[in-house]
C-alpha cells in the first residue's frame, strides 16, 4: 500500500508561498518565489506527464538564492520524488543535495498534489492568488488534471500474506 504523502502550500503572500512535504519518514518544507519559474504551472504539467507515462519530469522551485528540484522519476506505475537543493542558480551538481525523498504509486502522487492544488483553486480569489503569487493560477492546466485523475481506472486490489495490499 501507498506510504502517504502529504502536501501542504500556504497561500501565496508578496511573490512568496510556503510548501511542505511530509511522509512518515521525513518532511521538507521552503518559502519559495514566484520567479524565474512558473513552478505551479510546471509541476501540472509535471503530473500530467507522470499520467501520460513519462518516466522524468523535474518541477524548478526558487527560493532565493537557494533553488530546489521536484524530480519525478517513473519505473511501471511506481514514481519517486525527489527533492534536490542546490545552493544557487548556478545548479552545479556538485552542490547537489537530496533534502527529501518519497516513493509511491502515480495515482497516490497525482491524488495528494490535486488536494493542495484544488485548494488554491479554490481560494484563489478570496487569496487574491494573482496579485499575490503574481502569476495566474494555471486553471485550464488544473481542470485538465482533474479530469484526468477522474477517469483513471480504480485501483486494483490485491491479497499478500492474507492482507489486502491496493
Amino acid at each position: 500500500m501507498d506510504q502517504a504523502l502529504r502536501v501542504s502550500f500556504n497561500s501565496p503572500q508578496s511573490g512568496f508561498m510556503s510548501i511542505g512535504l511530509e511522509n512518515d519518514q521525513q518532511s521538507f518544507v521552503a518559502a519559495v518565489s514566484h520567479e524565474p519559474y512558473d513552478s505551479v504551472r510546471d509541476l501540472i504539467n509535471a503530473l500530467l506527464a507522470l499520467l501520460d507515462g513519462a518516466e522524468r519530469a523535474t518541477v524548478k522551485w526558487n527560493q532565493e538564492p537557494e533553488e530546489y528540484d521536484f524530480e519525478f522519476i517513473r519505473t511501471d506505475e511506481q514514481v519517486q520524488l525527489s527533492v534536490i537543493r542546490y545552493t544557487d542558480h548556478h545548479r552545479l551538481a556538485e552542490k547537489r543535495e537530496q533534502v527529501f525523498s518519497h516513493t509511491g504509486s502515480v495515482r497516490g502522487l497525482c491524488l495528494s498534489f490535486r488536494e493542495v492544488l484544488r485548494r488554491l483553486h479554490l481560494d484563489r480569489r478570496t487569496d487574491e492568488y494573482a496579485k499575490n503569487w503574481r502569476r495566474e493560477f494555471p486553471a485550464a492546466e488544473f481542470l485538465q488534471l482533474k479530469r484526468r485523475i477522474k477517469a483513471l481506472p480504480p485501483p486494483m486490489a490485491y491479497i499478500v500474506g492474507g492482507e489486502i495490499k491496493g
